[in-house]
């Protein structure tokens, strides 16, 4: 009830006006005592709740002593609410598009909040037109980021995906994408899991997530260097992981079973 009653909220439906409708939804027809017993909703409240909800053609009555209270389907008011958002949005899209954009400045703009940074990273995919570079975690691959890369590495020509997962259960549904192998090594560098989306060598959105705990410290921004930071680092990602695609067994024998005399890069080591 309570993700029904913050969802009707958004929509400019009260809690009580959402008590009363999904109390009337559950009967076939109630009294004013009958809705504010078994909704909760206090009796000096509950007509004037009525009141608004026949305004807002939620509820019936009907025309004789005692008045019943009715209330339309789950199904017609769906298909009203869809109606009205549709028009709104057409409107908006017309309107809004007719506006001129000021010009980027490149500067590092930062996403707040876990969901709110898979909502950019979709629309990364989405509007990607030429090429997308990928680094993400399975973890962080909901349904429908999913579907958005299947379709994007169907449109795309250039189309890199990097997974990461610790399990080292990579088996997404998707034609091509190098699996990391490194995730304990790299979490140890950034301290929790990450995302590197870079659109059409345009814009990009990185830095680290966790949902766990829903803090993040993501950046989007169409800074040129950026960009081509992140660019480089994801190509240079898949560059490596190719190579021990093709010649696992040679690697192994030189740098060890997990490759872990590759990272000694330094003097001494």
């Amino acid at each position: 009830m309570e993700t029904i009653i913050q969802i009707m909220k958004k929509y400019h439906f009260s809690e009580m006006e959402t008590l009363v409708y999904t109390t009337l939804l559950e009967q076939d027809k109630l009294t004013g005592y009958e809705i504010s017993k078994q909704s909760g909703v206090p009796r000096s409240k509950v007509y004037n709740i009525l009141e608004k909800l026949l305004k807002k053609n939620l509820v019936i009555v009907n025309k004789s002593e005692p008045k019943l209270y009715r209330a339309i389907s789950s199904d017609e008011f769906i298909e009203r609410l869809e109606k009205d958002v549709k028009q709104d949005l057409a409107v908006l899209d017309k309107q809004l598009g007719g506006i001129k954009e000021a010009e980027e400045e490149e500067l590092l703009w930062k996403i707040e909040g876990y969901s709110h940074v898979l909502e950019k990273v979709e629309h990364l995919i989405k509007h990607s037109k030429k090429s997308l570079l990928v680094q993400i975690w399975k973890q962080d691959i909901s349904n429908e980021l999913l579907f958005l890369l299947q379709e994007a590495e169907k449109r795309l020509d250039e189309c890199v995906v990097i997974l990461f997962d610790t399990e080292h259960h990579y088996n997404l549904p998707l034609n091509h994408y190098y699996q990391h192998g490194f995730e304990e090594e790299k979490l140890k560098d950034f301290g929790s899991r990450w995302i590197n989306i870079v659109r059409d060598e345009k814009e990009v959105v990185f830095g680290t997530l966790s949902e766990e705990t829903s803090q993040t410290d993501v950046t989007w921004t169409k800074n040129n260097a950026m960009v081509s930071l992140s660019k480089e680092y994801i190509k240079h990602d898949a560059y490596t992981l190719k190579i021990i695609e093709e010649l696992p067994q040679e690697l192994r024998s030189k740098y060890g079973h997990e490759f872990e005399k590759v990272r000694s890069i330094f003097k001494g080591e």
